[in-house]
């Protein structure tokens, strides 16, 4: 006897099984994590969507935060854990927690503005490659953009860092305050997303 699923656990069923069919299995120790933190994150995602408190899920939060992190990630040192963005990009690890929240207020703010999400991400990462700066360590996709894109789902979904979350409200306070009809054009071409050229509040 088939099971009658609610459209919402529908939903979830099916982005289980799309991500267990499309998960590339490369045999490394670490594959099945990675999977079950992809899986862990919709989960969340429906959950927040249904309006779980963020307080009651945050076990399961911490969860998906230790699975994504590798194993090289867990050995740092306490000092390179700060490290600046300079230092972090020569060592390969990627864009700080403050760049990236910046690059996600200007995806939204593109996004509004009538670009598709994965247009706006693409424009964004082009430019921050040609600033110098790598995509998201993190991520399971190969594609920078794409991985821009799911720290931004993180962030939406309240799992990016305290620093990450204060940074993305307090620059898009910022861009609020930019005329409406100028926005877009002001960010773009002043690298106004760029933190590490203007100092905060600028």
């Amino acid at each position: 006897m088939q099971t009658t699923l609610t459209p919402n656990a529908e939903r979830l069923s099916a982005a289980l099984k799309a991500l267990r069919l499309t998960h590339d299995h490369d045999g490394k120790p670490d594959d099945k994590k990675d999977l079950a933190a992809k899986c862990l994150r919709v989960v969340l995602a429906q959950l927040f969507e249904e309006g779980v408190p963020q307080d009651e899920l945050q076990p399961l939060i911490d969860l998906q935060a230790e699975l994504m992190q590798k194993p090289q990630e867990l050995m740092q040192k306490p000092q390179e854990t700060g490290a600046p963005a300079g230092r972090e990009r020569r060592r390969g690890t990627g864009p700080s927690e403050t760049l990236l929240a910046r690059a996600s207020a200007v995806i939204d703010l593109l996004v509004k503005a009538g670009y598709d999400e994965g247009e706006a991400a693409q424009i964004i990462m082009r430019r921050l490659i040609a600033s110098g700066v790598p995509a998201p360590a993190k991520g399971g996709d190969a594609r920078g953009w794409k991985r821009l894109l799911e720290w931004r789902a993180d962030l939406v979904y309240g799992l990016a860092s305290e620093e990450g979350k204060a940074e993305y409200k307090g620059f898009t306070r910022e861009l609020e305050r930019i005329p409406a009809g100028e926005r877009v054009q002001r960010v773009l071409e002043d690298k106004m997303w760029d933190g590490r050229h203007k100092p905060r509040g600028a």
